[in-house]
């Protein structure tokens, strides 16, 4: 956790990629739904790569494999709760 200008907490969180198949168009299509109504900036990393929650192109351009390990971070107003949406989907 860091703190940025604003005054927010940054949450990080480290998930494994569990589905066979990788981050492919369903499950990105289901985060990108489940952050619609959220204020938060919620990103998802995967090496140098990083992609905004709420574009379902950027998630599939992350190429995030079955075992990858990929970083989220939630910055913002209902960060907690962006972090366990996105996280519940690894």
């Amino acid at each position: 956790m860091s703190t940025d200008v604003k005054g927010y907490l940054m949450l990080r969180k480290k998930v494994i990629i569990d589905n066979v198949y990788g981050l492919h168009m369903r499950p990105a299509l289901k985060i990108a739904l489940a952050c619609l109504g959220m204020e938060s900036k919620v990103l998802i990393m995967n090496g140098l790569k990083k992609a905004s929650c709420f574009s379902i192109l950027e998630m599939l351009l992350l190429e995030a494999k079955f075992g990858s390990e990929v970083e989220i971070v939630a910055e913002g107003i209902d960060e907690a709760l962006a972090m366990e949406t996105v996280s519940g989907f690894f």
